[in-house]
């Protein structure tokens, strides 16, 4: 197709892009028809989340789900870019939603000390949190409430210090068995009522081992207290875990936090069990490889039916929130703790660095996906395509490309920049499909009727 636009020619022609080669868990449930016969055996315990965020993963950057076009004004070279789909099973836009997380955590950051610690339970009780949302949930205010306490009773200045916790909840292993554990980072030290900031560079971790256990066994024996097998591994945890329940204390975390916050956010948004980890597949079982708390790299041969499952049973329900902030981190005294923070000059206010799919594409593969294969020209929007109502739908055009670009014939000179500009903001507004700010378009398209 040819169209001519203010005495040019603009060849509109499509390029496919190939699929990704080598095993990934998309490939597995792709494979002899493994999804469906999932869905087929375990259909009694199959979860709504689980078929979503399954659907939403077969359908990442497949065309049926909706692209954008763009074009190259000096050549007419056109690519289609499909959309990403944004399910937790998905590497890609997993791994992009926790970078996100991670600049976006590293800002509000206080400028003090912090200790990144791990809190475990006994793997007696891993099969009572196994897909029990409520049971997680009181795990990570249980693991909030412990910490708090330490630094609340156990103060060196003596008084009562109220620390920052930011805990992001890991519900497996690397072996994918049920290990649910709560990672935090937590502030070498606390305000005080009356707004003084006391550092506590001393936590006494055998202390904190025997707080934790008391507090999650007794939390769970009040929350079923009718259960007797519960009520007897309760028993038997206090009689032969008298040091309490293991914890790691990771090193001080000075200055640069973000590797520390992309370590404990990996498991937010990011599938259980990454593509590389997956050595083969023969159509029966897979093989994986984890690495065991000894750091050797194992393998592990399973069917793949029994493979999936233990991938899909650890996506969290939803509205289940991975990430909770207590203390001076909480939501709820945010703003005020801020001020007194940024008052006590311990606190920079920074500004985050948004990273587009495009920024993304060229860090990682060091080639610009807007490039022009043809001329090395940066392409542009040219029109989104996407479902509606069982069919596909367009919006955009040459006429819409050059209404973005302002592209009109008008002399320059018969108006001033200040005009001009206006009326370019105008014809920006007049786009209902689009989401505008002072940068420009967000890319988020609000379709009618839905």
């Amino acid at each position: 197709m040819v169209v001519n636009t203010m005495g040019k020619q603009i060849l509109l022609s499509f390029e496919q892009d190939n699929d990704q080669k080598g095993i990934s868990f998309k490939s597995l449930l792709k494979r002899d028809n493994n999804w469906q016969k999932y869905k087929e055996k375990c259909k009694d315990i199959l979860r709504e989340v689980e078929v979503d965020e399954v659907e939403k993963l077969l359908g990442c950057g497949d065309f049926k789900n909706g692209f954008a076009t763009f074009i190259c004004l000096n050549d007419g070279h056109t690519k289609r870019i499909p959309f990403s789909c944004k399910s937790r099973l998905c590497s890609r836009c997993g791994k992009k939603y926790t970078d996100e997380w991670t600049e976006r955590i590293d800002k509000d950051m206080f400028s003090v000390i912090h200790r990144h610690i791990v809190l475990t339970i006994s793997d007696k009780l891993w099969g009572y949190f196994e897909k029990n949302s409520e049971l997680l949930k009181l795990l990570m205010d249980t693991a909030g409430k412990t910490v708090k306490r330490m630094l609340w009773e156990f103060s060196r200045s003596g008084k009562s210090l109220i620390p920052g916790v930011i805990m992001v909840l890991h519900p497996y292993g690397s072996d994918l068995k049920t290990n649910p554990h709560v990672h935090m980072l937590v502030t070498e030290g606390g305000l005080t009522k009356d707004n003084h900031w006391h550092n506590q560079p001393f936590i006494p971790y055998n202390i904190l081992r025997r707080i934790w256990q008391y507090e999650i066994l007794t939390a769970l024996r009040k929350r079923m207290p009718y259960d007797t097998k519960l009520n007897q591994i309760i028993d038997w945890c206090f009689t032969r875990r008298k040091n309490g329940f293991i914890i790691y204390a990771k090193d001080r975390i000075r200055g640069n936090k973000r590797g520390a916050i992309g370590y404990i956010g990996r498991y937010i948004r990011h599938p259980v069990i990454s593509n590389k980890r997956i050595i083969s597949y023969d159509g029966s079982y897979v093989v994986f490889q984890y690495e065991d708390r000894d750091k050797q790299i194992q393998q592990k041969k399973m069917p793949v039916l029994e493979f999936i499952r233990d991938v899909l049973k650890h996506l969290p329900d939803k509205q289940f929130k991975m990430v909770r902030y207590y203390g001076l981190y909480s939501r709820r005294i945010r703003a005020k703790v801020y001020r007194i923070m940024k008052a006590l000059k311990l606190f920079i206010k920074r500004t985050i660095c948004h990273t587009s799919w495009r920024y993304s594409k060229k860090q990682y593969t060091g080639v610009d996906p807007l490039a022009c294969p043809v001329c090395g020209e940066i392409m542009e929007l040219y029109s989104i395509t996407y479902p509606y109502k069982g069919e596909m739908k367009t919006v955009g055009g040459i006429d819409w490309l050059i209404r973005r670009l302002c592209l009109l014939s008008v002399d320059k000179g018969e108006k001033d920049e200040k005009i001009q500009k206006e009326e370019k903001e105008q014809d920006l507004k007049d786009l209902p499909l689009f989401k505008w700010t002072k940068r420009g378009v967000r890319g988020q398209v609000y379709l009618p009727g839905m």
